[in-house]
């Protein structure tokens, strides 16, 4: 949404609450400003969003944008408290009541009870998202405007991050998986349903793109299997759609999500697709295989199922959907829901 905004010639700025840890805005930041603040946790960050959005004068912005529960907690409090004067749009980014538990869900909650308040809009990205929300926060969902708009996708986006893959996978038929190495994102799951496919499937192997947290206890389990030579982890690549067009299938393990983008992608690349059902809104995409999260079995065959299977009917099927989500029609549900 930054690009789409800076390249309709409006003025963008983004704030990231942390030190730059990663390369994922490096290829845009000519585009417009981006201010790293001088913290090793974005919590630390969003509690000195406050006074620094007050010192900063940030009383020529219109509209601000966010997808975490603890910064629009934060820019909502900021609104409601007069620091800035923008409508604060909120975007959930997660299934949160279903993700979170204990002492983190109470953070969590109130940071909703703080800030949400002072929303112009909340987005959920399913249906599914904003049932739960309003039923965790039966009193306070009440008074909001919550629409659900569904996530755009960035045909842009493929001109910029193309690209050959590694010269080291240039030779090898793989599957290919992508995202942060988290628990949420299922890889060790994946990382076991692999270990039998690797066995009737002996010219296979498999990549999973990202970086992340879980990057040794994922390493461990690969050694422990005996898939050192099978299982690959680059890390972070920008020519994602590179992978995902050379796979032999496209794989999203995920536990939980609020909506995989990474799905999206996938699609636009590759005819053969397998998601577990790990938020609302995927049972209802045509023609992917799905499975239930946390099935390392079910996982394992619906992987079988789409290499032994002819998907290229997908490919017109797959276009018509992403044609749905662009970039415009997303900016333009926003700002007609906005109060």
């Amino acid at each position: 949404m930054a690009l789409y905004v800076s390249g309709c010639r409006q003025k963008c700025r983004v704030i990231i609450l942390s030190k730059k840890t990663s390369n994922g805005w490096s290829d845009i930041e000519e585009n417009f400003n981006i201010v790293y603040l001088p913290f090793n946790s974005y919590f630390v960050g969003a509690i000195y969003l406050l006074p620094y959005l007050f010192f900063k004068s940030y009383g020529d912005v219109c509209f601000t944008f966010s997808s975490q529960t603890i910064i629009n907690g934060t820019l909502g409090l900021a609104k409601r408290l007069g620091v800035i004067k923008a409508k604060v749009i909120l975007r959930e980014s997660n299934s949160i009541f279903q993700l979170l538990s204990g002492y983190k869900l109470k953070i969590y909650s109130l940071f909703y009870a703080m800030g949400y308040k002072g929303s112009s809009l909340v987005i959920t990205q399913t249906n599914y998202m904003k049932r739960q929300l309003m039923e965790a926060l039966p009193a306070l969902t009440k008074k909001l405007n919550i629409k659900t708009i569904s996530n755009p996708f960035n045909f842009d986006d493929i001109n910029t991050r193309t690209g050959a893959i590694d010269k080291e996978y240039e030779t090898k038929k793989f599957i290919v998986a992508a995202g942060r190495l988290a628990p949420a994102k299922g890889f060790d799951i994946l990382i076991e349903a692999f270990k039998d496919i690797a066995v009737i499937k002996n010219d296979l192997d498999l990549i999973i793109l990202g970086e992340g947290a879980e990057r040794n206890n994922l390493n461990k389990k690969i050694e422990e299997l005996g898939l050192k030579e099978r299982i690959h982890m680059p890390g972070y690549v920008k020519n994602v759609y590179a992978y995902f067009k050379r796979a032999e299938v496209c794989v999203l393990s995920s536990r939980i999500e609020g909506f995989p983008n990474v799905l999206l992608q996938m699609m636009s690349q590759n005819t053969a697709i397998v998601a577990t059902l790990s938020a609302g809104g995927i049972e209802d995409i045509p023609n992917i295989q799905t499975c239930p999260t946390e099935n390392t079995e079910k996982l394992k065959s619906s992987i079988i199922n789409v290499l032994q299977s002819d998907t290229k009917a997908n490919k017109p099927i797959f276009d018509s959907f992403l044609k749905s989500r662009t970039q415009s029609s997303f900016y333009a549900q926003i700002m007609e829901s906005v109060k």
